[in-house]
C-alpha cells in the first residue's frame, strides 16, 4: 500500500531542486572574481529575536571574518566557525558552516549550528575608500533542555568592511 510518503519525499526533492535553480544555486563560479579575499570586520544590523528563539541561547558573531578565495571557490572562518562558499562575477557571494564538535571531541563549541552569509562585493569608491561586502547572516541555534531539542533560527543584515 502506498500511503504518500514517498511522493511527498519526490515532490520535496523536486521543490528544493526547482529552488536552487531559481536562486542561481546551479549557476557557475566566476573565472574573473572580485577580489574578495581579505579580512573583514563585521558589523550586523539590528533586528528582534524570533519569540521561537526563547530557551535557545543566541550569541551573535562578533568577527573579524577572514575570506579565501580560490578562482571562484571561497573558504573563511567566523568565530571559530569554517566556512566554504562561491563568488559569482556579478560580485554576489555565499558562504555556509556548520559547527564542528569542540577541541575536546565533546560538546558542540557555543554559538550556532550551521551559518550563511550571502551578499554582495562592494569595491572601494574614491581616494581611502575601502571595499566591503554587504548582505544577510542566518544563524541557526538549538540547546536542548530535559531531553527536548529547541530549534530557531535568527537573521540579520550584516555589513563587513576590509580591514
Amino acid at each position: 500500500m502506498n500511503t504518500g510518503r514517498f511522493a511527498l519525499r519526490c515532490g520535496s526533492v523536486l521543490l528544493l531542486s526547482l529552488s536552487l535553480a531559481a536562486c542561481g544555486g546551479n549557476a557557475p563560479g566566476c573565472s574573473q572574481c572580485p577580489p574578495l579575499e581579505g579580512t573583514y570586520g563585521l558589523a550586523l544590523g539590528t533586528g528582534t529575536t524570533p519569540s521561537s528563539c526563547q530557551g535557545v541561547t543566541v550569541t551573535l558573531p562578533r568577527g573579524p571574518l577572514e575570506v579565501q578565495r580560490q578562482e571562484s571557490a571561497l573558504t573563511g572562518q567566523l568565530d571559530g566557525m569554517a566556512l566554504n562558499g562561491t563568488a559569482y562575477a556579478s560580485g554576489d557571494f555565499s558562504l555556509v558552516g556548520n559547527r564542528t564538535l569542540s577541541p575536546d571531541g565533546g560538546t558542540p563549541a557555543a554559538g550556532p549550528e550551521s551559518v550563511s552569509l550571502s551578499g554582495r562585493y562592494v569595491a572601494a569608491e574614491g581616494d581611502g575608500g575601502v571595499p566591503r561586502l554587504e548582505g544577510e547572516w542566518l544563524g541557526n541555534f538549538a540547546s536542548t533542555s530535559s531531553g527536548t531539542v529547541r530549534r530557531c533560527a535568527v537573521t540579520r543584515p550584516f555589513t563587513a568592511t576590509r580591514q
